[in-house]
């Protein structure tokens, strides 16, 4: 819903409601502008970015599903598991611990040597030969030999190596250790004893898993941030599209009347023909008032074009002497921006009051070079209190309609015009009050204020119409 379109009752919202509420409206979109900016809001966007991703979601599944027993880590450990409870492994492992070592001291040892040594000689056939004499034999070297042979034989030594060798059991151990089981049991076990398997066993086996992860704990930033009241704001701004009304209009002009006089570089006194085309400040044939700049007061951030009851002298435009000098019984004032400011299409918003003094008309208007086409955005003071006259005035045709549903004179009313190439519509304090389709004006046009007399008010003795500013918007696409 955009800002035109609320009532606070009545035809017309409060002047005050409405202004606020433009205000503040102007205000959240200020804030809107500077979040959209911020870090908290950023961090938001890029979490929720990530966390909708397909590749975010399957670690998050991964974490919460996955077991240790479904990895590859876990395989190895059961293979080692199985190989270190196999018969070849665990005899392998006997033998390397218990048969081994007494084997390799068997074999280093003096006895074995001295086994190894002799055994060829007393084998041989010469020795034999000579062991054939048994007398002879007894008393010859060869016999020392002999027992030196018997003795080394008969060693603990000697006999573990010859009992061991030819074992199926050592025989086995010298197949394991050339074989892939053993390799593949000794690959396993280094591998379970690094400290990559032992952390990731950790932490696939800890039940808490999924709550110490990087993804938990970025879905529970997320969440936090979800629940932020500035972010829930932000995106129900968003969501809504409530700043689309601010969003299509861009400032093209705009008067605060700050200061204690009218700013020059805007505004031009008197008729802009007048000025443009012969330097004068004048009045129009019946009109009862003459232009005095001192009418013109710009005070505590307004303007206030005032009428009063005064003789002055100045000039009036009458068919057909042209220009002529005038008495007046009646001093105003009119301003415009033609020399400054014009503008095609667009929204123009007044925020003025008037003083009723019937028959003294306020006038607000848009015009162009020529005196038609016209649009009177406001004619305030000929009718009633409650009544403002509006209409677009073109060569061949007139539309014009009269607001009420007020007291126009019971203080400030924000008038506004609402103009396309379609159509021009009036609204009051936000409020749609008055439409014209077709009967458009096709060019640049500029502001103009005034309060004028055709004829005399007895009773008047000051009226003012006072502005406390003006804005003027145009729209982007």
């Amino acid at each position: 819903m955009g800002l035109f379109s609320f009532l606070f009752g009545g035809k017309y919202p409060s002047t005050k409601s409405y202004e606020n509420k433009c205000i503040q409206h102007e205000a959240d979109y200020k804030r809107y502008q500077e979040y959209a900016k911020s870090s908290e809001l950023a961090r938001y966007n890029e979490l929720k970015t990530l966390l909708s991703t397909s590749e975010f979601k399957a670690k998050v599944n991964k974490l919460k599903t996955e077991k240790f027993s479904d990895t590859e880590a876990y395989k190895k450990e059961q293979e080692y598991k199985q190989l270190e409870k196999s018969s070849d492994i665990k005899s392998y492992f006997h033998v390397e611990k218990k048969v081994e070592p007494r084997l390799q001291s068997a074999l280093a040892s003096a006895d074995y040597a001295t086994y190894l040594e002799l055994k060829p000689i007393v084998e041989s056939a010469e020795f034999r030969a000579k062991q054939a004499d048994k007398k002879a034999f007894k008393k010859s070297e060869e016999y020392a030999t002999l027992k030196r042979y018997q003795k080394a034989a008969k060693s603990s030594d000697t006999k573990y190596v010859l009992k061991t060798q030819p074992s199926q059991e050592y025989k086995n151990y010298l197949a394991t250790k050339q074989g892939d089981r053993l390799k593949k049991y000794e690959a396993l076990k280094e591998y379970l004893a690094t400290s990559e398997f032992i952390n990731y066993k950790k932490e696939m086996t800890d039940t808490k898993r999924y709550q110490k992860s990087e993804e938990c704990q970025l879905i529970n930033e997320f969440d936090k941030l979800s629940k932020s009241k500035d972010i829930i704001w932000y995106n129900k701004c968003t969501a809504g599209d409530v700043f689309s009304d601010i969003k299509k209009w861009n400032l093209t002009f705009q008067e605060e009347f700050e200061g204690s006089q009218l700013d020059s570089s805007k505004w031009t006194f008197g008729y802009y023909w007048g000025q443009a085309l012969a330097n004068s400040v004048y009045s129009l044939e019946k009109e009862k008032q003459g232009f005095q700049k001192g009418n013109v007061v710009v005070s505590n951030s307004e303007m206030t074009i005032v009428t009063r009851k005064e003789q002055v002298h100045g000039k009036a435009w009458e068919l057909p002497s042209g220009f002529v000098d005038k008495d007046f019984d009646y001093s105003s004032a009119v301003i415009n921006t033609g020399a400054s400011f014009r503008q095609k299409y667009g929204r123009f918003d007044f925020k003025v009051k008037f003083d009723f003094s019937k028959p003294l008309t306020h006038n607000i208007w848009l015009a162009g070079e020529k005196s038609t086409p016209q649009i009177n955005v406001v004619n305030y003071g000929t009718l009633k209190a409650k009544q403002i006259e509006t209409s677009v005035v073109l060569k061949d045709a007139n539309k014009e309609t009269i607001l009420d549903g007020a007291n126009f004179s019971d203080g400030y009313y924000i008038i506004s015009l609402l103009w396309t190439p379609e159509k021009l519509v009036w609204s009051v304090n936000g409020v749609e009050a008055f439409t014209v389709r077709g009967a458009v004006p096709q060019e640049q046009m500029y502001i103009a204020l005034s309060s004028n007399l055709v004829q005399d008010a007895p009773k008047l003795t000051q009226s003012g119409m006072t502005l406390d500013w003006i804005r003027v918007y145009t729209w982007q696409d």
